[in-house]
């Protein structure tokens, strides 16, 4: 739960983003004419503005609550992508079994509830994201001195997480022509000729 420090810095980094917002819409760079016109702009709506703060004193609570409410919005964490949560839940489970063949559950989710990945999970939800992350529990499997257990075995979580890292982008064929056939310009004769002979 957040405290009151908290809520109060979120408030105020919410506040400078919005000033900086303001700033910059008022004086966009390198664009003195609009910049101008806009501040002209201001100066001439702040009377009327002042003057109606003055005859309706409610008006300046409601505009600090809408400004607070866009100031704490606006810091608001981005929730975390489901992918790359299933990947640190994942890495998890591999530094829980280190250089070992694999770990049973029964050790397993012990570590994993008290590590921030699982730290809100009970051990049924837990299973479902360790499978929804591509796990395979194997329901009978020997770890040192203990078989007979349920566990998932460090290769099925190596596959996992290979599965689970994002792809790496293509590169292109160092060949110009199709399924890598040479260009004209390559000197490998062309589809239908031969090479003359003297």
């Amino acid at each position: 739960m957040p405290t009151l420090h908290d809520t109060a810095k979120r408030i105020e980094t919410g506040s400078i983003i919005l000033a900086r917002r303001i700033g910059h819409t008022l004086t966009p760079e390198g664009r003195p004419i609009a910049a101008a016109a806009r501040l002209g702009a201001v100066c001439l709506f702040t009377p009327p503005l002042y003057l109606a703060l003055e005859q309706s004193p409610l008006l300046v609570p409601i505009a600090l609550g809408i400004w607070v409410r866009r100031a704490w919005a606006i810091t608001q964490p981005v929730p975390p992508d489901p992918a790359q949560m299933s990947r640190r839940l994942v890495e998890a489970v591999l530094e829980l079994i280190g250089d070992r063949p694999g770990i049973h559950l029964a050790e397993l989710y012990p570590g994993l509830l008290a590590s921030p990945w699982a730290a809100r999970l009970d051990e049924t939800r837990l299973r479902e994201r360790l499978q929804q992350a591509g796990l395979v529990i194997t329901r009978s499997m020997r770890v040192g001195g203990v078989e007979g257990r349920s566990g998932i075995r460090r290769a099925d979580a190596e596959a996992a997480l290979r599965a689970l890292s994002p792809s790496p982008a293509p590169t292109p064929s160092p060949t110009d022509g199709d399924a890598g056939q040479a260009t004209p310009e390559s000197g490998g004769e062309r589809a239908g000729e031969r090479a003359e002979t003297t």
